[in-house]
This record gives C-alpha cells, sequence and structure tokens, in this order.
C-alpha cells in the first residue's frame, strides 16, 4: 500500500507536467494534421485538416444534448481521426457532412470500449478534431478547460497511505489481543 502511495506521488508529478504541456497547447499555433497526431503531446491545440467525409453519428453529450460525430480520413497522409461538429439538443438532427477543411481543438475521440477491454486492448485512442466553427445548424461544442482534466493522484496517495496506516493499526491490535489471551 507504501508503495502504491509512492507510485500515486509520481504520477501526480507526470499529471502536472501533462496539465502544463496541455495549457501551453492552448496557446500554440495551428497545427496541420497530416500525419498520425501525438495526443500525448498535442492535447488541447488547435488542428486544421483537410478531410474526405465519412459515415455520421449522433452521440450523447450530457447536458449538451448530442454531438454529431463524423469519420474522416485526412487527405494528405491517410491519418484517420474524428470531427465533432457541434452540438444540438435534436435527435433527429443528423446533418450531411460533406467533408473538406476542418479546424478547431485537438482531444481524444468518445471510446465506447469497457475499462476492462480498455486494460488489454491497448490501442491508442483516435485523435478527435472538435470544430470551431460548428457545422452550419448546430450549436458549438465547449471549448477544451485545463481546469476540468482531474488531477487527484496526492488524494489517492493519501488514501493509499490512509489504508497502510489502518492495517499498522488492525495488526497492532490483533498482536494484543493475542498476547492477553496468552
Amino acid at each position: 500500500m507504501v508503495a502504491l502511495g509512492i507510485w500515486q506521488l509520481a504520477r501526480a508529478e507526470e499529471k502536472g507536467a501533462a496539465l502544463a504541456r496541455y495549457d501551453a497547447n492552448l496557446a500554440a499555433p495551428p497545427l496541420t494534421v497530416r500525419e498520425p497526431v501525438d495526443l500525448g503531446a498535442d492535447l488541447f491545440r488547435r488542428a486544421e485538416a483537410t478531410c474526405s467525409p465519412g459515415a455520421t453519428r449522433l452521440q450523447g453529450a450530457g447536458r449538451f444534448g448530442f454531438r454529431l460525430l463524423a469519420e474522416c480520413k485526412v487527405l494528405a497522409g491517410g491519418q484517420r481521426l474524428l470531427v465533432q461538429l457541434g452540438t444540438t439538443r435534436d435527435i433527429q438532427t443528423g446533418g450531411k457532412w460533406k467533408g473538406g477543411r476542418v479546424s478547431g481543438y485537438l482531444t481524444e475521440a468518445p471510446d465506447s470500449r469497457s475499462v476492462f477491454r480498455q486494460a488489454f486492448d491497448r490501442r491508442p485512442a483516435l485523435p478527435m478534431i472538435v470544430a470551431d466553427p460548428p457545422l452550419a445548424g448546430l450549436a458549438p461544442s465547449p471549448g477544451p478547460s485545463i481546469a476540468e482534466v482531474p488531477n487527484n493522484h496526492r488524494s489517492y496517495a493519501v488514501q493509499w497511505f490512509s489504508f497502510a496506516g489502518l492495517a499498522l493499526l488492525i495488526y497492532g491490535l490483533a498482536l494484543r489481543a493475542r498476547r492477553g489471551r496468552a
């Protein structure tokens, strides 16, 4: 348990560095997507791509209603990604996307795999460009926010150290009870 606490402290440092990188990406010049995107380095960075159109689908987006997602094959380089074209509260909105130039910011595409499956299927997340501006007739998607990326590893470390302390306390009480019976 102590080792897990120490590991969480290390993860907190890694996450802090990643958050600083994401914050810097918000002000970085736009990236033109031509080859595979490194989301670890480019998350939240503005991006542009010219895409051939693919299938579109609506997916739940919580308090924003539904987001319209389109598959995109980048014309220069063949990178596959998703484009979030905007949001709507009308489930009947299907929207036809003709492809073409899209700009917005990079994020991870929604992943429908279960946590269990993700543990064994190590394929990286598919990149997604959240269109800004949205497709005509759709509401804009909320912009990226560093504040919404959790960095709760320090609290997890405290939790593991507390578990270790409780285990020592229980062990001490068990030894005391055993001595009392002897």
